[in-house]
C-alpha cells in the first residue's frame, strides 16, 4: 500500500521539477529584465521637423515639412544620442532613384533639412537639440542638446561590447508608439546573419530603429538601422527600392563616436 502511495508522489515531484525547469529564463531573458530595469530610459524620442524637397526628373520642385518621431540610443551622460540617419533623412532613401512613369524613366532628386529638432525623455521632458554627425553609408546620426543639458541622461556603455554569430540570442530595448504612451518595452531576438561585405552588419528580426542591442551577457552589441540599395536603383515594378533593417555592430557604433567627438566640441 506504501509503494502505491509513493509512486504518485514521486511523479508528482518529477512533473513539478519540470515546470520548475521550463519556467526558468533563459540567459538572454535575465539579461533583457536587467537590462530593461537598468537602461530602459537610455532610449528616447527624437522628434524634428524636416522640410523635404523631391525634384522629379525636369519637373518643378515639391516641398513638404514633416515632423518624425524616431527613437534613438542614449550614448554619453551629456546627452550624444545615435539614430538612424534616415529618421532626420527620409530624402536619402529615394535621391538618385529612378522610377518608370508613362513617359519614360524619371530619375528623382531629393533633400531633407532638419529645421526643428527635440530630444523627448522618459519623463516627457523636452530638450532642444542639434544634429552633430551624420552618416549615410551606416545610416547613422547624432544628435546632441543645443545647450548643456539640466536633464540627466541613462547611457549605454559602448565600449562594454561583444560580438555574435548567427542564431546567437540578442535583447533589444526600445519604446512602444505614442499611442501605448512610448512605454519601454524589451524583445529576445536570435541573430539572422552576420555579414562581412561590403561592411559589417548584423541581421536580426526585430524592425525598429535606432534601438540598442546585446547580447546574453548583456553586453552591448549594436544599434538598429537600416540598409537600402544605392542611388539610382530601382525594383522591378520601377520604384524605388525598399530597406532591409540591420544592427550596425559595436566597433563600427565606436569608430562612429570617435568621428563625432570633434564636432561635438
Amino acid at each position: 500500500m506504501n509503494n502505491i502511495i509513493r509512486i504518485p508522489a514521486l511523479c508528482l515531484l518529477g512533473a513539478l521539477s519540470t515546470v520548475v525547469a521550463l519556467a526558468a529564463d533563459t540567459p538572454a531573458q535575465a539579461a533583457g529584465r536587467a537590462l530593461h530595469r537598468t537602461l530602459a530610459d537610455a532610449v528616447v524620442i527624437i522628434r524634428a521637423t524636416v522640410s523635404v524637397t523631391v525634384t522629379p526628373g525636369d519637373q518643378p520642385a515639391q516641398t513638404q515639412d514633416r515632423t518624425v518621431e524616431q527613437l534613438g540610443t542614449v550614448v554619453s551622460a551629456d546627452g550624444r544620442i545615435v539614430l538612424s540617419n534616415s529618421s532626420l533623412d527620409p530624402a536619402g532613401f529615394i535621391d538618385g532613384r529612378t522610377v518608370n512613369t508613362p513617359a519614360g524613366p524619371m530619375k528623382i532628386s531629393a533633400t531633407s533639412q532638419v529645421k526643428e529638432l527635440f530630444i523627448v525623455l522618459a519623463d516627457g521632458t523636452e530638450v532642444p537639440a542639434k544634429v552633430v554627425l551624420s552618416d549615410k553609408d551606416l545610416n547613422l546620426a547624432m544628435v546632441a542638446p543645443s545647450a548643456p543639458a539640466s536633464a540627466s541622461f541613462v547611457a549605454v556603455d559602448t565600449a562594454a561590447s561583444a560580438t555574435v554569430e548567427a542564431l546567437d540570442d540578442v535583447v533589444v530595448l526600445g519604446r512602444m508608439d505614442k499611442s501605448f504612451n512610448r512605454c519601454p518595452k524589451v524583445e529576445v531576438d536570435s541573430v539572422a546573419a552576420v555579414i562581412s561585405k561590403p561592411r559589417p552588419l548584423i541581421s536580426i528580426h526585430v524592425d525598429t530603429l535606432g534601438c540598442p542591442v546585446f547580447n546574453a551577457a548583456g553586453k552591448f552589441v549594436g544599434i538598429t538601422s537600416a540598409k537600402s540599395e544605392g542611388p539610382g536603383a530601382s525594383d522591378s515594378d520601377g520604384m524605388p527600392g525598399g530597406m532591409s533593417h540591420v544592427v550596425v555592430p559595436a566597433e563600427s557604433v565606436r569608430k562612429f563616436l570617435d568621428q563625432a567627438k570633434p564636432a561635438a566640441k
